[in-house]
């Protein structure tokens, strides 16, 4: 198994540059061919869009993992506010602004900032945006030797959706979504975990 340096990032080009080489860094040792090089670096570009509207609430950083052909991009986020950012930015948040949030990976990034936001937040508040079929309901462990646990998946959200577009407009309209993100066309799953402050999102993708 190969994991990478992680990567800090915030809003600064210089520093989502440095994502995108490490990206490219990373591709070679795992000796991805030119196709699935591109593959990659399209994941991290769109995980790199949804993490750039964060990074000025909170801390984050990226770093990939490869087991044979099996990888993983990780992004882990952290809450730095002190108790009146939150208070202001929940405020905001109860208004109705996530119910005009268009696009999944933007609403995926709506649900990982909420839950950072608030440790008794529950993914539920976010069912107004469909995300809530992706919920786990009975969480895992993230992955091995991790003390964080699933809280929702892309293949949980893929299966509820699916179920539900027939008879639900507002799935129907996330099921287009979906599609027409890179992440939710390449990406083999999603899997978010949390534990505390702490929100770890995995992108997984067999080459």
């Amino acid at each position: 198994m190969m994991v990478s340096d992680k990567f800090m990032l915030n809003s600064d080009a210089e520093r989502m540059a440095a994502a995108r080489y490490a990206t490219e860094d990373f591709a070679s040792k795992a000796k991805l061919d030119a196709r699935d090089t591109l593959r990659l670096e399209l994941l991290v570009e769109e995980t790199l869009g949804m993490a750039k509207t964060m990074l000025d609430e909170f801390y984050g950083q990226i770093w990939f993992v490869a087991d044979g052909k099996a990888c993983e991009i990780h992004f882990e986020a952290t809450a730095d506010m002190n108790a009146d950012k939150k208070d202001e930015l929940l405020s905001v948040s109860s208004s109705g602004k996530n119910a005009s949030t268009k696009g999944f990976m933007a609403k995926l990034g709506e649900v990982i900032t909420g839950t950072l936001r608030s440790a008794s937040r529950t993914m539920d508040a976010y069912g107004q945006e469909t995300m809530h079929y992706g919920i786990v309901h009975t969480p895992t462990v993230l992955s091995a030797n991790s003390d964080m646990m699933t809280i929702w998946t892309l293949q949980t959200y893929r299966n509820g959706l699916d179920q539900a577009r027939g008879v639900n407009g507002a799935a129907e309209e996330a099921w287009d979504e979906l599609e027409k993100s890179i992440v939710g066309k390449i990406a083999d799953d999603v899997v978010v975990g949390v534990k505390g402050d702490r929100i770890d999102m995995i992108i997984k993708k067999r080459f």
